[in-house]
């Protein structure tokens, strides 16, 4: 398990609380971190099935494989 760190974030609330409310934690905190952890483990699943099996190396994570936003140049 990695250090602790404080971040601020800019979180939609909505969805934050359905998440909290689906995983049953007492935190907000907790339905991150919980949320994090399953986006890990998807990609080592990921990196397991391609190395299984040459036919899963196209596996795209229905998570990481979002287009990234542009950011706005100051």
């Amino acid at each position: 398990m990695g250090r602790k760190v404080r971040k601020t974030l800019n979180i939609d609330a909505a969805k934050l609380k359905r998440v909290q409310a689906y995983l049953g934690v007492d935190t907000e905190t907790e339905a991150i971190d919980r949320a994090l952890d399953a986006f890990d483990y998807e990609r080592a699943l990921g990196d397991l099935l391609g190395r299984a099996a040459p036919s899963f190396s196209g596996f795209a994570s229905p998570v990481a494989s979002r287009p990234r936003r542009q950011r706005k140049s100051p």
